[in-house]
């Protein structure tokens, strides 16, 4: 019997019928035994082990069973006989106190009997079981009727028999063994206990017990461990060449045979590594990436190699990802712009704040996946001011608003504080009704500031009056008073007359005056605002011929064929906006002339 097949078919015969002696069923589990201790079991595989191992504890359940059953029927029969020995053995005693029963005499035993029975139990309890069942059988044929020896020698023949010998009745040292073997193997130390294990059944065959089915059993299930662990171990090698399938495998058949949790957990582990491989490896796979899936892809694969260490898995999926940052990051810094530009020029504080956190946002995306950059610094070090003065302008409503509740007669404080913000944030809600609370207060301190210009200009007007009057008094007092002083006569003398001479008069010269460049264009032919500048970035709108837009500041960009772009801004009939760049020479800053009918548009 060397085969699975004959093993299964012998069992599922022999427990299909109920009647099957025992000692056929212990003839087969010594044929287990014999066949798993061969040359031919460790050439099994692992499944064919665990087959072999499935069939021999059910053996061995079934065995157990019927033994217990056989101990129960034997146990009743030798309470009956002990108690029909007692009411025939003891005497009947009416003139005692309470009629109580009196027990027989003890019997005596031949005294050499004795000496071989104390030599055989000295052999019994010290586990050399075949020396003293020689002896038992000496004591027996003296005293055949001697229970107690009896018992002994049919325990030791059963010890011998099955090989069922409880730990109790193991001899010293080779419990000692069998117990360091259990610690062993409690802390993974399979090896060791194997070592031990087999010390201790050593020892017991020296002592002429040849079977220990306890010891068997553990020596086995340590192979299945220690078989386990080599298993375990290759699949950790698979795993760290990037095999994770093969991995997951391994572990998997090192749990199905152990049932151990750290297997367990490592197959969940495995499993879990393989999914996130697969998840990253699709998404970068995706024709469009969004950059938040890009971050989390560089967050997992850092936490991966810092668990786990480099594997050639984690650095294909790591290149996929270095080639896939700069068409992300690029795009990602034009809205970033575009963001911040739209903050500084929002209407209102919630809409700024909103605009000026997205670039953050986007910023702190960009830092992220490309690291640090000189531009990237600039532009966050001008959105972070920007958000701060926006803060600030949020404190300062905030403020004012206080100010008023608690000076609403004459708010001069509120409208202090909120001089800055009414300027910037003129259409804010909030500031729109701030400046409807501020009317009556403006209005009063325009009349008083009014009023205060008229009575400085009168007051100038009197200082300039009194002050002419004191100069024409002065200038009197330089005058001379008349005196008798005799004055000689003057003799008219002809002068010649001057001749009239032309008088060049001056002109007006025109001052040349700075036209300013305008602030929107006309779009000439429909066009694709996008991303860049120009073709290559792809288009985020379509602006129809004769389209109005706003132009954004931003830096000069040019395309390859040296086309000059510019950024900006058109708000479709739908109200939604369109940002991106288009070419200078596509808008101008006069509408176009709409084609005459018959007459084609210029492409």
């Amino acid at each position: 019997m060397n085969t699975i097949a004959e093993f299964e078919d012998k069992l599922e015969s022999l427990l299909s019928n109920d009647a099957s002696p025992l000692a056929d069923l212990r003839k087969l589990m010594l044929a287990f035994d014999e066949f798993i201790n061969s040359d031919d079991y460790p050439a099994l595989s692992m499944e064919e082990r665990n087959t072999i191992q499935s069939l021999r504890k059910k053996l061995r359940d079934e065995i157990r069973q019927r033994e217990d059953e056989e101990d129960s029927v034997q146990d009743a029969r030798a309470d009956l006989t002990s108690s029909s020995a007692a009411s025939g053995d003891g005497t009947w005693n009416p003139g005692s106190s309470g009629g109580e029963f009196s027990e027989a005499p003890p019997k005596e035993h031949n005294p050499i009997a004795e000496q071989q029975m104390d030599a055989a139990e000295k052999l019994f309890y010290s586990g050399r079981y075949s020396e003293a069942i020689n002896l038992f059988d000496r004591v027996l044929q003296l005293e055949p009727n001697w229970d107690r020896a009896k018992q002994h020698r049919s325990e030791a023949e059963n010890y011998l028999r099955t090989g069922y010998i409880p730990v109790v009745a193991l001899p010293a040292d080779a419990a000692s063994a069998y117990g360091k073997a259990q610690s062993a193997a409690r802390v993974g130390r399979y090896n060791d206990a194997l070592a031990l294990i087999e010390k201790a059944m050593s020892l017991l065959r020296q002592m002429g017990i040849q079977r220990w089915q306890e010891g068997q059993e553990f020596s086995q299930k340590l192979q299945e461990n220690i078989d386990a662990e080599l298993v375990y171990q290759e699949g950790l090698e698979f795993f760290q060449q990037g095999q994770f399938d093969e991995a997951v495998d391994r572990v998997e058949t090192a749990l199905r045979a152990t049932g151990l949790p750290k297997f367990h957990d490592k197959a969940q582990a495995f499993r879990g590594v393989k999914e996130s491989v697969r998840s990253m490896s699709e998404v970068l796979g995706q024709v469009v990436i969004e950059p938040k899936a890009l971050s989390q892809i560089k967050a997992e694969l850092d936490r991966l190699v810092a668990e786990y260490g480099e594997n050639p898995a984690f650095s294909r999926v790591q290149s996929r990802m270095q080639a896939s940052i700069p068409r992300v990051v690029e795009p990602l810094k034009e809205q970033t712009r575009a963001h911040k530009t739209q903050a500084e020029r929002a209407d209102s504080l919630e809409n700024a704040l909103y605009l000026a956190n997205q670039a953050k946002i986007q910023l702190d995306q960009i830092r992220n996946l490309e690291g640090v950059d000189d531009s990237l610094d600039r532009l966050q070090e001008e959105n972070e001011k920007l958000i701060r003065d926006i803060q600030k302008y949020d404190s300062e409503l905030k403020l004012a608003n206080k100010a008023f509740e608690n000076k609403p007669n004459w708010p001069a404080e509120a409208a202090r504080i909120s001089s800055r913000l009414r300027e910037r944030f003129p259409n804010d809600p909030d500031v729109i009704n701030l400046n409807r609370s501020l009317r009556k207060f403006r209005m009063a301190s325009t009349g008083i500031r009014l009023s205060g210009v008229v009575f400085g200009i009168f007051i100038l007007y009197l200082i300039g009056s009194w002050g002419v009057g004191q100069f024409r008094s002065y200038m009197v007092s330089l005058t001379p008073t008349a005196t008798a002083t005799p004055t000689s006569t003057a003799t008219l003398t002809p002068t010649p007359t001057s001749t009239a001479t032309s008088t060049s008069t001056p002109t007006i010269t025109p001052t040349p005056t700075i036209t300013p460049t305008p602030l929107i264009g006309f779009i000439q032919r429909d066009v694709w605002v996008r991303a860049g500048c120009y073709e290559g970035y792809s288009a985020s709108g379509k602006v129809p011929f004769g389209g109005e837009v706003r132009f954004l500041p931003a830096e000069r960009r040019f395309d390859g064929f040296s086309r000059e772009c510019a950024l900006v801004e058109f708000t479709r009939s739908d109200g939604a906006v369109a940002i991106g760049w288009v070419l200078l020479a596509d808008v101008s800053a006069l509408p176009p002339v709409a084609p005459t009918e018959g007459t084609p548009q210029a492409p």
